[in-house]
């Protein structure tokens, strides 16, 4: 599955790629700058300078980036932990219906992803 994210930079170097040899070599392109969040300051690629998160799908996204960043990038756990944080704020009538609505489309893209399962964690105590 292609990202949005693929799609905006095949975009981008398909149309810089349009520019004549010689403009190109006497203009620089600016720098891609990172795409706009999807919600809050966590949902989405990156994050917004690690700002707190503004609600509960926030904080889930959050937990979510910080899981990729100690166990990898695409790791089961982590995504899995997301499905169930977004389900769970899905079904949540007390929580407004737009949050429910992201939350919807963030569990419809991981419950699509393809991850990576952990290696098992070594202990503290250095035993295997």
């Amino acid at each position: 599955m292609i990202s949005l994210r693929i799609v905006v930079l095949i975009l981008c170097v398909g149309v810089g790629g349009a520019q004549s040899a010689s403009a190109a070599s006497s203009i620089r392109a600016p720098a891609l700058a990172a795409p706009p969040l999807f919600h809050g300051n966590w949902c989405g690629a990156g994050d917004a300078n690690r700002a707190f998160p503004i609600d509960v799908l926030d904080a889930a996204c959050q937990a979510h980036d910080l899981c990729y960043e100690q166990r990898g990038r695409g790791s089961c756990t982590c995504d899995r932990a997301i499905l169930k944080a977004t389900a769970s704020i899905v079904r949540s009538p007390r929580i407004p219906e737009t949050i429910r609505s992201k939350a919807a489309t963030v569990n419809s893209l991981f419950s699509a992803a393809l991850c990576t399962e952990d290696p098992p964690l070594r202990s503290q105590t250095g035993k295997h």
